[in-house]
């Protein structure tokens, strides 16, 4: 009778070691360096939604914000290399691993908000994001943040023209392009981690930034700044990314279940940002800041040898068929 009882004991326990395994969530890490309730978290929140409830939940998405899993160049190193799944990333950062991404920060290339939608829906942004592969990073899909524009210290003033630049010590990414694009604009710029970027307004350390009207309210950056110029140099872009060797290794339905859900959340989230720009600005005018308008031709004409520098080969060929959508 005993031997009996314990024989039905083991089979019962490995019956459920089987389905237990069979039916086990798989978990996956997904990093980003952002504050909590921002565009990159509620976007990687809307992602992680979508595919757990697309999966039935077999996949767990475990969301590691704030830069826990460290800032952007660890996030991409982490997952070539394994350690992470999956990242929401600000584009700008990509191209020191990824040059063609440089297309997107070429000053003054995007009309308006109507030829940025056409963008995300054309070949051209398709075909973008076939570049990370080769480098080990697999790109999902672009969400659209908003125009940046120049914000400066009350000692600065407004920024109206090219000249009220001119030796301003300004934070811009960590890109060669976006120095070289203030430099030509007279600017002092400082490349810097953004994690760095509200103490150095608060410390004087730098007197400027550039960023989108949300992003600036939502890091209260109107604390340590004073104006904020609407020059609309360069239209912003986050890209949710996978390791390339991970994302490939899924079943071919699960990568289908990963990229609906990275293009789905990417278009909601659009929308929220792009809605979000007009309370953003009347909250941050509600606060204190004081926003201009700018001419942007002067502008646009100062940059030009920064568009020629960096519109080569590959490059140049992307830059024009952005150019020509309408």
């Amino acid at each position: 009778m005993k031997k009996r009882l314990i024989g039905g004991m083991i089979v019962a326990t490995m019956l459920f070691v089987v389905v237990g395994g069979a039916f086990a969530q798989k978990e996956i890490k997904l990093g980003h360096i952002a504050a909590p309730n921002t565009a990159y978290d509620n976007w990687a929140k809307e992602f992680k939604r979508q595919v757990e409830e697309a999966s039935n939940n077999k996949y767990k998405i475990i969301i590691y914000g704030g830069g826990q899993l460290g800032g952007s160049t660890a996030l991409m190193e982490g997952l070539q290399a394994g350690n992470i799944q999956l990242a929401v990333i600000t584009t700008s950062d990509i191209n020191q691993f990824v040059r063609e991404l440089d297309v997107l920060d070429l000053p003054f290339l995007f009309r308006n908000w109507d030829h940025v939608e056409k963008f995300l829906a054309s070949d051209v942004n398709k075909k973008l994001l076939t570049f990370g592969d080769q480098y080990g990073l697999h790109f999902l899909s672009n969400m659209p943040r908003g125009y940046r524009h120049v914000t400066t210290s009350a000692k600065v003033g407004p920024i109206t023209k090219p000249e009220d630049l001119k030796g301003v010590k300004i934070r811009v990414a960590e890109s060669s392009l976006y120095i070289d694009t203030f430099k030509a604009l007279g600017a002092n710029a400082q490349a810097m981690a953004w994690g760095e970027v509200y103490t150095a307004l608060q410390q004087g350390t730098v007197d400027a930034h550039e960023n989108t009207i949300v992003t600036t309210r939502d890091y209260k950056i109107n604390e340590v700044q004073k104006y904020m110029s609407e020059t609309g140099h360069v239209f912003a872009f986050a890209t949710l990314m996978a390791g390339y060797d991970w994302f490939r290794k899924l079943p071919a339905d699960d990568q289908i279940i990963f990229q609906k859900a990275a293009n789905d959340s990417a278009i909601k989230l659009g929308i929220i940002q792009k809605n979000d720009e007009a309370k953003a600005k009347a909250d941050l005018i509600s606060k204190g800041m004081i926003f201009n308008s700018v001419d942007t031709a002067p502008f646009i004409e100062k940059v030009k040898p920064v568009i020629d520098k960096y519109a080569k080969g590959e490059i140049k060929k992307l830059y024009d068929e952005i150019v020509a959508i309408r």
